[in-house]
């Protein structure tokens, strides 16, 4: 992986430097988002006895889980404290404290919940667990100083060194496992480059639509949508998925190579922000946080003194 980073992308020590923070607001965003949906949906009750919860019923009758269970009340106080440091992290208060309960959370949600977006929300809070001054831009206290909401967003140009801290590398290196791994897998799955998985979940979709509550359903293409690529005949409908398929492959494949070097970076960032643009608008719901940390990670491909020009060109 170090070859392939390029001379204008040093690794220093733990200081945070202006893009990281940016990403801490991103990250924050997207967790905020997660969480309120998911109290919406009635995550707060999970782990309840009287009457028992049908999340933790499974929970118990599920031999491969690794069983981390609580108590309501402890649960219920881990749920709270995990909104709190969500709020912390966008304000960028005690951030590396608030970093290390958002990511124990994570871990501990995906035992009983074991969704890849998941893990990777926590994941991507393990960088500021360790990172120093990610509250020098975009926080609170950087608000409460600035002269004029334009000096808020503007970063400072102080001198520095060019290349990214230590932390920060270690995010570029988890997207890089994260398009590449799931390049890989998808292209080692004959089900998935025939087209079949794309069909089948979508035929899946439809059939269940009609079955959800208003206000809780995850599947609102229009009709002719449905009609070729859900509920058409199969084998016509997974041809009609093949060359999707594919791009996709190609896409995660070739995606972190073009963010990685400052020449490409406007390609891949454009490419990358109308794929995952298509990925949420196929799960809407599920994937709107992973999506825009996804998205959020690309200002940490950048040097420096590049995205510190960025955002000044944009003021």
């Amino acid at each position: 992986m170090h070859d392939l980073l390029p001379a204008a992308f040093p690794v220093h020590g733990t200081a945070s430097g202006p893009a990281l923070c940016c990403f801490r607001l991103i990250l924050a965003a997207a967790l905020l988002w997660k969480i309120t949906a998911d109290h919406v949906y009635g995550m707060a009750r999970f782990f309840d006895l009287h009457p028992k919860s049908l999340v933790r019923w499974r929970y118990e009758q599920d031999d491969m889980a690794v069983k981390v269970l609580l108590s309501p009340t402890a649960f219920k106080v881990f749920y709270a404290a995990r909104a709190v440091a969500v709020l912390c992290l966008l304000a960028g208060v005690l951030t590396p404290l608030a970093a290390g309960v958002v990511a124990a959370w994570c871990m501990f949600e995906f035992t009983f919940d074991r969704k890849f977006n998941i893990l990777f929300l926590g994941m991507m809070c393990v960088p500021f667990v360790f990172a120093t001054g990610a509250d020098a831009y975009l926080s609170l206290q950087s608000l409460l100083d600035a002269p004029s909401p334009a000096a808020f967003f503007d970063p400072a140009r102080a001198p520095g060194p060019a290349g990214p801290s230590w932390p920060q590398a270690a995010a570029v290196v988890l997207m890089f496992q994260v398009y590449w791994s799931s390049a890989w897998f998808k292209a080692a799955s004959r089900q998935f480059t025939s087209g079949d998985t794309l069909q089948k979940m979508f035929e899946q979709l439809a059939a269940l639509r009609d079955e959800l509550p208003p206000g809780r359903r995850e599947y609102y293409f229009p009709d002719w949508f449905t009609r070729r690529f859900a509920t058409a005949d199969p084998s016509l409908a997974t041809r009609r998925w093949l060359l999707p398929s594919l791009a996709t492959i190609a896409v995660e494949a070739v995606l972190p190579l073009l963010l990685i070097f400052p020449a490409t970076w406007p390609a891949g960032a454009l490419l990358g922000l109308l794929t995952h643009a298509a990925f949420t608008a196929l799960l809407p719901k599920r994937l709107v946080p992973f999506s825009l940390a996804s998205v959020g990670t690309y200002v940490l491909f950048l040097p420096q003194h590049t995205f510190v020009t960025l955002i000044g060109g944009l003021m």
